[in-house]
């Protein structure tokens, strides 16, 4: 009774391959992850385990997300590893994977003394900095206020430099703890997040054949509990470096680690 399903899903998946694609080699799957590092490593180790259970091959590209676009829009790349709702809504040629690999929220920071909050009003009033194609930072943020940036250094140094007034970021409660170092300074953060967003994976239209196997997948390690300790052991990671974010240039953000040897630094709070 089982073969029907197997034999189904060999099927499909032979379909989405590429023509030049051989019986007894794995095919490579590329995909897309953001140039900013900071919180992918887990995601990266989580992809590659459901596509392995596809019979795929992964290769990561960290690349600037507009490059993304219109590499996925080519053809040239077959996945993006995670994006917020918004995006799916916005990108029809990129199917969703219909299982949460992680729960992020917009943070504002700033030049010190920072504000306890920010509405949607301030934000107007505002220049604000971002990364270029990040759509949850984008969505809140007016047009007219928008001043768009490489990555999210270039974004933090905008607004240490005077070239924004704010930047905002899509991370994690307990990152977003770790401070934010530029060669003019320290930014602040506005303690209250300005919206919360859940992160799913896609493909490319061109593998939708994938996104169903690929659910069952994720759903299978996330009932297990693998996708949340994924989270839980890398969050301890960077607690026990209990370093610092520098923004560079051009560059995604660097842990700085802080810990002396043999010290037991604190979790950030929760």
């Amino acid at each position: 009774m089982l073969l029907r399903p197997i034999s189904a899903l060999a099927a499909m998946l032979a379909l989405a391959a590429p023509p030049h694609a051989c019986a007894d080699e794995p095919m490579m799957v590329r995909i897309a992850t953001n140039v900013e590092r900071s919180y992918f490593p887990p995601a990266e180790a989580l992809l590659r385990k459901a596509y392995a259970s596809l019979g795929l091959q992964v290769e990561f590209v960290p690349w600037p997300l507009p490059r993304t676009q219109v590499e996925l829009r080519g053809g040239r790349v077959d996945a993006v590893a995670m994006r917020v709702d918004a995006y799916f809504e916005q990108t029809a040629f990129v199917r969703k994977v219909d299982v949460p690999l992680l729960n992020l929220s917009v943070y504002a920071y700033g030049r010190p003394p920072c504000p306890a909050a920010l509405t949607a009003e301030d934000l107007a009033r505002h220049r604000v900095s971002y990364q270029r194609g990040m759509v949850a930072a984008e969505a809140l943020i007016p047009e007219g206020s928008r001043v768009p940036a490489n990555t999210p250094s270039d974004a933090f140094l905008n607004t240490y430099t005077g070239a924004s007034d704010y930047t905002l970021m899509l991370t994690t409660p307990w990152m977003v703890e770790v401070p934010v170092d530029t060669r003019q300074g320290t930014l602040c953060k506005v303690a209250a997040p300005l919206s919360h967003s859940a992160l799913f994976h896609g493909v490319q239209e061109a593998h939708a054949a994938w996104v169903a196997p690929l659910e069952q997948a994720l759903r299978a390690m996330r009932e297990r509990g693998e996708i949340q300790q994924a989270w839980v052991a890398y969050e301890r990671e960077i607690a026990a470096q209990s370093g610092r974010f520098q923004a560079q240039p051009g560059r995604s953000l660097t842990l700085t680690p802080a810990v002396a040897p043999g010290s037991a630094p604190a979790r950030p709070p929760q």
